[in-house]
């Protein structure tokens, strides 16, 4: 077996209610039961398979996500993390986040983190504002987000993360920015400020794009901006375009991705990417339907062969992503770090337009020894799209 290490991200997709920007896979669960104790079963033995198929124990970074990670009990909780613990080795300076719906958050539940694998919680506040909370249908309210904050400031003792979201409908300007003050004073190492997205098929998304709900977009880019700067003047150096954090404090899980590194996922609606010594690689997505797939992962090893849907990644799709995901990053991409990965040297084409860009001061190019690193400035990731768009690979 090698020692290459891996990320691992589990997927929780139950929810008590779904919120009306949200996008990302759920289901409503039954209030009685939660997460069902076969939903955990069939993910231990789905962990299994997929280390024996990747050809490695050695793992970096554990991310739970969901979905709502935080309904599941203490006791399923202290199964999962006990079965994680004897099937993997973890790296020394390991990362184990769980995500958290505030009001899950107890003395109890943080306690019993406090002395398990876990290193991090990453916690959804989403606003301080009660009338935005309800609109958007977030199961916690302000009386909720202070009560988390306050336990984990009190109580947890590794490292937390904070989620916002700016400009949700009728949020103001002037309350956002007293909100980041509160959020602040309560002393988190990493911050994720998300600039709304709109999706269409999702409940808000369907009220906005119809005209039911007037949403001003130029405001909702102003207010994300003035956050940003806020963050920045008081200690959370932006490193990624919505990720703020302390010096050190980064997310190494997402690093992940970002990096164009392997990375495993489990769970129903689970996605992982693994790459080959060229660069191409393979991607699965795990069936969304949960009773089939507690029903495949019954056992170590899949019943049926329509439990995930695989893509194969080409080189040049691989190069695209590569540049998609890396210039995400404030501190952009390697031409050495590019070399090791495609065996080949950074594209001319991009060189190119890295050099027009640089002209109109929308870049950084910096030599070092034996190196060069492209990375799009602080203006510059307001067009990172724009970038994309125009590359020639």
């Amino acid at each position: 077996m090698n020692k290459k290490a891996f990320s691992l991200y589990i997927h929780i997709p139950f929810c008590i209610s779904k919120c009306t920007y949200c996008d990302f896979f759920s289901i409503k669960c039954n209030k009685e039961t939660l997460v069902p104790d076969t939903y955990i079963q069939a993910l231990k033995n789905e962990i299994s398979f997929r280390i024996k198929e990747y050809g490695s124990k050695l793992c970096k970074s554990v991310y739970i996500g969901g979905g709502t990670p935080s309904l599941l009990s203490i006791e399923q909780f202290s199964s999962l993390f006990d079965y994680l613990s004897g099937c993997l080795e973890f790296t020394k300076d390991y990362e184990f986040t769980v995500e958290m719906n505030p009001d899950d958050i107890t003395q109890s539940l943080i306690g019993f983190f406090n002395n398990s694998i876990v290193t991090r919680i990453s916690c959804g506040i989403q606003s301080l504002d009660q009338k935005v909370l309800e609109y958007v249908k977030r199961r916690a309210g302000v009386k909720e987000n202070l009560s988390a904050l306050k336990i984990l400031k009190e109580n947890w003792k590794k490292s937390l993360s904070l989620d916002l979201i700016s400009a949700l409908p009728f949020e103001k300007e002037d309350s956002f920015i007293n909100n980041l003050k509160t959020i602040i004073d309560y002393n988190p190492d990493h911050i994720s400020l998300y600039s709304l997205t709109l999706e269409e098929e999702t409940p808000l998304g369907k009220e906005v794009f119809t005209s039911k709900l007037p949403y001003d977009f130029d405001k909702a880019d102003s207010m994300w901006l003035k956050g940003k700067t806020f963050l920045e003047q008081n200690g959370y150096a932006q490193y990624e375009i919505s990720n703020f954090c302390k010096k050190g404090k980064e997310c190494r899980h997402n690093l992940s991705y970002w990096n164009h590194e392997d990375y495993i996922g489990a769970g129903s609606g689970g996605t992982g990417t693994v790459y080959e010594a060229d660069g191409s690689g393979k991607r699965w997505t795990n069936t969304t339907d949960i009773e089939r797939y507690i029903l495949t992962w019954q056992k170590d090893s899949p019943s049926d062969s329509d439990y995930e849907t695989v893509e194969n990644i080409d080189k040049k799709t691989s190069i695209f992503e590569y540049f998609m995901m890396g210039l995400r990053k404030t501190s952009g991409i390697s031409a050495v770090h590019y070399k090791n990965i495609f065996n080949q040297a950074l594209p001319s084409s991009i060189i190119k337009q890295f050099e027009e860009w640089n002209k109109k001061a929308l870049v950084s190019i910096k030599k070092t020894d034996g190196d060069v690193i492209y990375s799009l400035n602080s203006q510059g990731l307001l067009f990172l799209n724009q970038f994309l768009s125009s590359m020639e690979l």
